[in-house]
């Protein structure tokens, strides 16, 4: 359809060869519609949007006579403005049930359909128009903005907070608002941990690769002391679901991904390729936030061989029931002279006892998907994200995550919902939860042709 509405509007001289060129160079540059891109570029809009109608059987509506439309209040209440937002569409009137929208793309035959539903209305006839002027319509009517079409929204912004966006972003990483319109933008599948997509700071195309350990950074400077832990040396994550609300960095929450508990430090650093002394900054940082704790063990001994003692881990030892941590041994006091013979062997301490139901959710959700046990897993963080006080967010992400990783449109839709249901202030949920039932009607259109 893109090559035959350029050919057509050159037959017409609306466009000249060379700006037709530079208009599908455009396109290709910023993923955006050739009508979009030609309105851009200083086009006419007129003759490009009476084409589109044509071509899509429908009418046109320009952004003169949408910046003079009137809208009946009765009909903003009526149609919710997140749903308006979610599916770029501006309604301009309700008539013996039918609702007519201006819309940027009225050949989204299953989008109109859900808007039907959600309405409660008997048909929606729509009228095409430019994207940007209908999201000024929308700043207009329902945000009271009497400027919106002298400063219309870029089309290279967030809608919900405004932050810069790219082409092909999957989300926000500001808001977390989902940016994705088709299914066939949405990134290709990764196989990454469920607790590290949780961990990991929202990023522009979703969380996939393995992230590159940092660099020494001159900006952080903290006191470290050799390691005490030895090479039996295992971290616990302690810290819940609330370690979701730290803003982690992607390595942090990669290589928190991997402790499950019976992991030691040496098979971590195997893992990640650092050395121990630097997995050991990296606990002692993380134990200072409230996400883990380092316990020694001991370790393996050979029948019939004399057991090995660690004589700098024995003499700096602490009760069986403490953590070997960096973070404690500046303020423990000196320990006295004691001879190697009167050392008494390392015993294993215990791994920490749970205050509550959520503080080891993340190491056995770990554990579950180590195992393959991707359902279950799932349905832990699930529940454990039900039992905090303000659970809201971490639906919305998780939602986000089944979404990127496991084109799970369904379950997301339900925990877009229950984050809806929980703050119905927050538009964000409720513009995510309207943007996956958009991309919901277009997967179970069959006849739909792949768009080009």
């Amino acid at each position: 359809m893109t090559r035959r509405l350029g050919e057509r509007l050159v037959l017409d001289g609306v466009l000249t060869p060379e700006l037709l060129s530079r208009a599908l160079a455009h396109q290709q540059e910023t993923g955006q519609k050739l009508g979009e891109c030609l309105v851009r570029l200083g086009v006419d809009e007129t003759p490009v949007l009476r084409l589109l109608a044509q071509e899509l059987q429908t009418r046109f509506v320009s952004t003169e006579k949408l910046a003079q439309a009137t809208v009946a209040p009765a009909l903003l209440e009526k149609v919710p403005v997140r749903l308006a937002e979610g599916f770029d569409f501006m309604p301009l009137r309700l008539a013996q049930g039918t609702l007519y929208v201006a819309i940027a793309e009225p050949q989204r035959q299953r989008a109109l359909e859900e808007i039907v539903r959600t309405v409660d209305v008997t048909q929606v006839l729509p009228f095409v128009a430019v994207r940007r002027s209908i999201r000024a319509a929308i700043r207009k009517h329902y945000y009271a903005d009497a400027l919106a079409f002298e400063h219309p929204p870029e089309d290279d912004a967030c809608p919900h907070c405004g932050a810069p966006t790219q082409v092909g972003d999957f989300q926000c990483e500001r808001c977390e608002l989902l940016l994705v319109r088709h299914v066939e933008d949405l990134p290709p599948r990764d196989n990454v941990s469920l607790v590290r997509a949780l961990l990991t700071q929202p990023e522009r195309r979703g969380t996939s690769g393995t992230p590159r350990a940092p660099q020494a950074e001159a900006t952080r400077v903290a006191s470290f002391q050799p390691p005490i832990g030895g090479t039996h040396a295992r971290p616990f994550i302690v810290g819940g679901l609330s370690v979701a609300n730290l803003k982690l960095s992607p390595f942090e929450a990669y290589v928190l991904s991997l402790v499950d508990g019976h992991t030691s430090l040496a098979e971590l650093a195997l893992i990640t390729q650092l050395t121990e002394v630097e997995l050991h900054a990296l606990f002692a940082s993380l134990e200072e936030r409230g996400v883990t704790k380092l316990y020694e063990l001991p370790p393996p001994t050979v029948r019939g061989a004399a057991p090995v003692r660690d004589v700098g881990t024995a003499q700096m030892a602490q009760p069986p029931a403490a953590p070997v941590t960096q973070a404690t041994v500046p303020h423990r006091p000196r320990a006295q002279p004691v001879s190697e013979s009167a050392v008494a062997p390392v015993r294993p301490a215990p791994p920490p006892k749970q205050e509550d139901a959520n503080e080891d959710v993340l190491q056995r959700v770990i554990r579950l998907e180590q195992a393959g046990r991707w359902a279950e897993a799932i349905e832990l963080l699930e529940r454990g994200i039900g039992l905090l006080s303000s659970p809201a967010p971490l639906y919305n992400r998780l939602g986000m995550i089944l979404l990127n990783h496991q084109r799970d449109c369904d379950r997301a839709t339900a925990l877009f919902q229950k984050a809806a249901d929980l703050e119905p202030e927050n538009s964000l949920y409720t513009m995510n939860l309207y943007s996956v039932m958009c991309l919901v009607a277009e997967t179970t259109n069959a006849g739909q042709k792949a768009r080009r």
